[in-house]
């Protein structure tokens, strides 16, 4: 005998034996069913065993027959579509000496006219039991269901099922996002716990999405995660700068190599004119700013707030690019979310956990310079082409200084070896109620620069969960708090590197040697402090009941707090005695708090072969900020800069009290048809103080689906080498408020100069309470393949983003007594590209593994429309058609090989270089593409873990910007001026030296060639971002009861290739922190400290 479900034959034999079961009414009901069922097949010439196990596969009836009946049976062709059981078998039996009968769910074969078997249904019994991970902890949602049927159940919050009348020969199916399925046979047990493990395989590792979460292979939205693992194996500050090159459509820039800087953060581009384009940050369900607290900034450009979350507690991140994953959020999330995860206590007996590294960090890639003998040959050609003489004024360095003294600024400014410590102890345990988790983490770093500053901080990490024994009641509850101390300098020194190589630094005396009132002493500004003291604290808890199987309301409560300080000295040291008028100091504070409480209720239910699930929630939060900035001078002595309340005159240069109320309505519906048809859909209304009282509310939302293509048998049997196959697409809506606070309303200022022992007001905004959201279109369509049982993972997405009611400033005319004020304009903005990830299992053996993971992003951003361009402030900014970063500048055409003279392209041809008529476009600083790839290998206790990141990018060269030194003025230079015109008929494109001001040569330098295509450039770049390399003691200090343990290496920034001609390719020399780098002349910086390299080497182990 032979079955094709769950039923054996020699159990069925015994029964058959004893018992008689076939009654009619039951038999009645079992064909009734049996007419409900759609069946498709299409075969020729088929074996009716074959035909008869793709029935069950697609009804979950089971067959049994004798084996000698079906296998002498004729041969089948048959061809139905949504046909129902009684019909396929009668098809598939036509012309066969062979019958039917139902039984419950058993299809019973016998001989034509033969009477049917004795068949007694197995006893039936109600199970029930608890899932959990591998940790102990009850998993929550879990599909639990009788193999080949429709029944089943979902865990609870506790992870508890129930199943009744299940028969005693079953076997139970557990499946859930981010786990490998398990089968347990019931044998006739009534109560069966499981334990499931992760699944290896990516598809079905757990993704997070706003509230809730799915898997890679279910979810509809475009959602990239990052794991603890990649996190920890770098010696970075803060979680951002561990995503670099790892994540498809995420683009994040360093904007210096100082401790605690800022970083640039694009998620498929910049979406908004005027306001910010930074993604929305949810940390453990809590919103977190991502906006600067600084008041004014130091060497190290304004603070990453990101930079005080500790990336060691981060279990991981997940990043939701498309409508379909980022429309929940409403009117935040025009620019993406980034989903933050922290760490939670594991189930069983208290375990602690150390983890300590310590190493060095440097700058590996330095300018090539002119030597002394070189530079000073440059000078004295300068002036004897422009036909003039030296003197002590104009000359120094040829007159004055020892003409043989060399100094390298590089090495003298940024050149020193900073140190990095970490130290990290956690504890974590608990039972099958309560769960816990403490971590501390302390971080010292120090800086390139030749006197001792640093960074220091210190964190701790609080994470409970409690359920009641019913398991209906839970509650989850976080912390995290962190402190820290950034000693920096006020000024960015690195500035500094192209001084006369034979400048002196001190005079005989020990003191700092000035020359004139123009020509600056980095070394004094070092005594130039700059320090920040940040108090961060994210407070988060999840109260959730479940009130029917299926159904639970929770409750979200969140805190934040932010406490940033600022002090920056100015002493008498530091100045030139010539221009000295008096130290100072400033002062700078900023307070911002933040409440939030989102109530939620979830359903789930199993209808049939398909699932649904439903969300709705509400939330309001409320922000409360705080800041002022002053100036103080006047003190007795330079010791008492740091305390202002010493200073003889304060003045407040700004205060500022703002908050931020935020209210809103949220749902989404996920329905999911025999694992294969998915459709999402999600609606968020919000409203916000920042807009007027007509125009506060928005509604945002978003519909998305997807094909699981693979699961077609048609496909499966075409393609067999195709183990998974998905088309998904989603569009819809979100919106953009990161504007200022009460920007909508007039805004005054008072006077600095009093008359008559008051202080008058005078308008600095003009009102408008009709403006409104920016708004944000978003469109994806993306296939995602896997080959070979998944071994090969390939997605590829195209995603085209229009934002507009873009909110900008109108120009007024000067009557109005304002330049302009802030109102929509319906510009549009495209963002769109192409996104490609693919995951290989290369080798998967006992001892040995190797995994490779790749991503490429390429992006276009274009100025679709706007209206009135030519009239606007921003005509010479925007171009129609072009990226809304675009830098303009002149045409360099080449060196006059006569005279030595740089020229340029006369565009408007009047005979004359100038602005208005004749600038061009030069590029966009925005990158073409980019991407990473990344190995990782392990042979025994070995693992190697190595990461590229790769950049397709233009941008200002070295000697591009105000700042940048003309060639043969009193600068050092590179040595590209070692190619330089010296004599008529030199055919070359670097100009000749010129060093007086009113000469052809130097004009041309300074007024056009400094701003022209001849210092713009390929700045793309590959860099060896970061490798880790670990080996597992275990196995040695097990002995020792340490229950794990392991030392590793770790690098971050090894090596970049790369034609650019600056210091860094990533940083470029850009002040990022300002939308003004995209003018001509706007805020541009020639030099700053670069990424460094950092090397570690650590120790992790566990009691």
């Amino acid at each position: 005998m032979y079955r094709t479900g769950i039923f054996s034959s020699k159990p069925i034999v015994r029964i058959m034996k004893l018992t008689i079961f076939l009654l009619f009414a039951f038999l009645l009901k079992a064909e009734a069913k049996g007419f409900a069922q759609n069946i498709t097949l299409s075969e020729k010439n088929a074996s009716l065993e074959s035909v008869f196990k793709k029935i069950t596969r697609q009804t979950g009836y089971i067959f049994w027959y004798e084996n000698k009946l079906v296998r002498d049976a004729k041969k089948v062709t048959i061809e139905v579509r949504n046909g129902n059981l009684d019909d396929v078998l009668k098809s598939c039996l036509n012309n066969q000496d062979l019958d039917y009968a139902i039984v419950g769910n058993t299809v019973v074969i016998k001989e034509k006219n033969a009477p049917a078997p004795n068949i007694a249904r197995p006893p039936t019994v109600d199970v029930h039991g608890t899932v959990t991970d591998a940790s102990g902890k009850p998993l929550i949602a879990v599909s639990v269901t009788v193999k080949n049927s429709t029944r089943g159940t979902n865990t609870n919050d506790q992870g508890e099922y129930q199943i009744r009348g299940v028969n005693e020969n079953d076997v139970l199916v557990f499946s859930s996002i981010g786990y490998e399925n398990l089968e347990l046979p019931v044998n006739g047990r009534t109560v069966i716990n499981a334990q499931l493990t992760v699944a290896v395989n990516s598809l079905d590792a757990a993704v997070v999405i706003a509230y809730g979460k799915t898997s890679k292979r279910l979810n509809t939205g475009s959602v990239a995660s990052v794991t603890s693992q990649a996190i920890e194996d770098q010696p970075v500050a803060d979680p951002l700068s561990a995503l670099q090159g790892r994540v498809a459509g995420l683009n994040i820039v360093s904007t210096s190599g100082l401790p605690g800087s800022n970083l640039q953060v694009r998620l498929r581009g910049e979406n908004s004119l005027n306001n910010g384009s930074d993604p929305l940050y949810i940390i453990d369900g809590v919103p977190f700013i991502s906006t600067p607290l600084n008041q004014f900034n130091g060497a190290n450009g304004s603070q990453n707030p990101m930079a005080s979350i500790n990336p060691n507690d981060i279990e991981r991140i997940d990043v939701l690019k498309d409508a379909d994953a980022t429309a929940i959020y409403g009117s935040r999330a025009a620019n993406g979310v980034i989903l933050i995860s922290t760490k939670r206590g594991r189930t069983g007996k208290a375990v602690t956990d150390f983890n300590i590294y310590s190493g060095v960090s440097m700058v590996t890639r330095k300018v090539n310079m002119l030597s002394t003998s070189e530079y000073l040959a440059m000078r004295r050609e300068a002036f004897t082409a422009d036909g003039a003489t030296p003197t002590a004024t104009s000359a120094p360095d040829l007159l004055t200084w020892d003409q043989n003294a060399h100094n390298d600024w590089q090495d003298m400014l940024i050149g020193h070896t900073a140190n990095v410590t970490q130290a990290q102890a956690s504890i974590s345990g608990g039972n099958e109620t309560t769960r816990f988790l403490f971590s501390s983490t302390y971080r010292n770093e120090s800086t390139v620069l030749p006197i001792d500053l640093g960074y220091k901080r210190g964190s701790a990490h609080l994470s409970l969960d409690h359920s009641s024994v019913d398991r209906k009641f839970n509650i989850t509850a976080s912390i995290n708090y962190s402190a820290d101390k950034n000693d920096v300098i006020a000024t960015d020194i690195t500035q500094y590197y192209k001084l006369a190589p034979n400048m002196p630094v001190y005079n005989d005396d020990g003191s700092y040697y000035w020359f004139g009132t123009s020509l600056q002493n980095p070394m004094a500004f070092l005594h130039r402090s700059y320090e920040t003291k940040t108090n961060n604290l994210i407070a988060n808890s999840v109260i959730r009941y479940t009130i029917l199987p299926g159904l639970n309301i929770r409750t979200n409560l969140g805190y934040t707090n932010t406490n940033f300080k600022q002090t920056l000295t100015l002493p008498e040291i530091s100045f030139n005695p010539d221009t000295y008028s008096g130290s100072s100091a400033q002062y700078g504070f900023s307070d911002i708090s933040s409440y939030i409480v989102e109530p939620q209720a979830d359903y789930s239910v199993k209808l049939g072969n398909s699932n649904l699930q439903v969300l709705a929630g509400a939330s309001w939060q409320q922000n409360i900020g705080e800041g002022h900035y002053l100036t103080g001078s006047g003190y007795s002595s330079d010791v008492l800069l740091q305390n202002m309340k010493d200073a003889s005159e304060l003045i407040v240069q700004n205060y500022n009290y703002s908050k931020y109320r935020y209210q809103s309505v949220f749902g989404r519906a996920t329905y999911n048809w025999r694992q294969k048809y998915l459709l999402n859909a999600t609606f968020r209304r919000d409203g916000s103080s920042r807009f007027g009282p007509d125009k506060r509310f928005g509604n945002f939302g978003s519909v998305g689906a997807a094909w699981i293509f693979s699961s077609e048998d048609f496909i499966s049997n075409a393609l067999p080498f195709l183990s998974f196959g998905k088309l998904r697409g989603s569009y819809g809506s979100t919106g953009n408020d990161q504007i200022g606070d009460y920007a909508y309303l007039d805004s005054w200022s008072s006077v600095n100069f009093p008359y008559g022992g008051s202080s008058g007001l005078y308008p600095t905004r003009l009102a408008n309470t009709e403006y409104s959201w920016e708004t944000n279109r978003k469109l994806e369509a993306a296939l995602e393949l896997g080959f070979l049982k998944n071994a090969i993972l390939f997605n590829t997405s195209y995603y085209n983003n229009r934002s507009g009611n873009q909110l900008i400033q109108y120009s007024l005319s000067s009557q109005s007594g304002f330049d302009s004020y802030i109102a929509n304009l319906p510009a549009k903005i495209e963002n769109s590209g192409w996104e490609f990830e693919i995951n290989t299992v290369n080798v998967k053996k006992k001892n040995f593994s190797w995994t490779t993971s790749a991503n490429l992003s390429i992006v276009s951003n274009k100025l679709l429309e706007y209206p009135g361009l030519a009239e606007s402030v921003d005509a010479s900014r925007y171009v129609i058609g072009k990226s809304i970063r675009i830098i303009k500048g002149y045409q360099f055409t080449g060196v006059n090989s006569q005279t030595g003279i740089a020229e340029f392209l006369d565009v408007d041809k009047d005979n004359a270089i100038s602005e208005d008529g004749d600038f061009v476009i030069l590029g966009n600083t925005l990158p073409k593409y980019y991407g990473g790839l990344q190995n990782s290998i392990t042979y025994k206790g070995w693992q190697l873990d190595f990461l590229f990141q790769f950049v397709k990018q233009e941008g200002p060269t070295i000697d591009y910007g105000a700042q940048a030194a003309i060639y043969g003025a009193l600068a050092n230079q590179t040595t590209k001026l070692e190619d330089r015109w010296k004599q008529p008929g030199d055919i070359t494109t670097v100009p000749r030296p010129s060093a007086t001001a009113s000469n052809a040569a130097y004009l041309a330098l300074n007024n056009q060639y400094r701003y022209s295509s001849a210092v713009w450039g390929d700045a793309s770049f590959i860099r060896l971002k970061n490798i880790s390399l670990k080996y597992d003691l275990s196995r040695f200090t097990r002995s020792w009861k340490i229950q794990s343990s392991s030392i590793y290496f770790q690098a971050q920034n090894l090596f970049t290739i790369t034609n650019y001609d600056g210091f860094d390719p990533e940083t470029k020399g850009f002040d990022r922190t300002t939308v003004s780098e995209v003018l001509p002349f706007g805020t541009i910086r020639p030099a700053v400290v670069p990424t460094l390299s950092t090397f570690t080497l650590g120790l992790r182990f566990s009691l």
